[in-house]
């Protein structure tokens, strides 16, 4: 599940726009590759304008034990080849998971990560792109939940002004992921039986 969330949050964040309206800011394959799913290489922003940094926050499983779909498969007969019977497959969800990122989106500047007043920031672009795509599958198609959570200014106005000349700008942004983990049971159903009693 980690690796289908990952990936989720590569392809919204590369989808980002500048004002420009074709300009991708952060880029998910090398090379130039900005987008991290670990710390960032020490003094990466010194000679790059854009990065993201996307760190678990929360990441926990609950009991569940739920039966969450039951499917029954006909039986199929075809000419010259034995019959399949009929059959249930059973899916019970075992356990939930829960896991949520913090994502750092730095840029060159206040109004391409928080937007003005004709054009979209970057960090509204993402939380728009996560809230468009709120459900996704996982490599064995179990339904992942999206949820976008807030997005936060790490500091305020007066000593963002006094540090955009030493570093990037930031926005924080939480995206929170509900799946779980699954187990599928497929039982045969036995076709009727005829009982033939006899009398001695």
């Amino acid at each position: 599940m980690l690796l289908a969330c990952q990936k989720y949050l590569s392809d919204r964040l590369t989808g980002l726009l500048l004002a420009d309206g074709y300009t991708t800011p952060y880029r998910g394959d090398d090379p130039g590759r900005n987008i991290f799913f670990d710390e960032l290489p020490r003094d990466f922003l010194k000679d790059n304008d854009y990065a993201v940094c996307c760190l678990p926050l929360i990441d926990r499983s609950r009991k569940f034990g739920k039966l969450i779909s039951s499917i029954r498969t006909a039986a199929v007969e075809v000419e010259g080849e034995p019959t399949i019977l009929a059959k249930y497959t059973r899916i019970r969800r075992r356990f939930t998971r829960e896991i949520t990122f913090r994502c750092l989106l730095y840029g060159l500047a206040g109004e391409e990560i928080w937007g003005s007043g004709e054009s979209i920031g970057l960090a509204e672009q993402f939380q728009q792109g996560v809230s468009d795509h709120k459900l996704f599958a996982d490599a064995d198609n179990s339904a992942i939940l999206v949820e976008p959570q807030e997005i936060a200014r790490p500091w305020d106005s007066d000593v963002e002004m006094a540090r955009k000349l030493s570093r990037p700008i930031l926005a924080i942004v939480r995206v929170q992921f509900l799946g779980g983990i699954q187990k599928t049971a497929t039982t045969p159903i036995i076709p009727g039986v005829t009982i033939t009693p006899t009398v001695s």
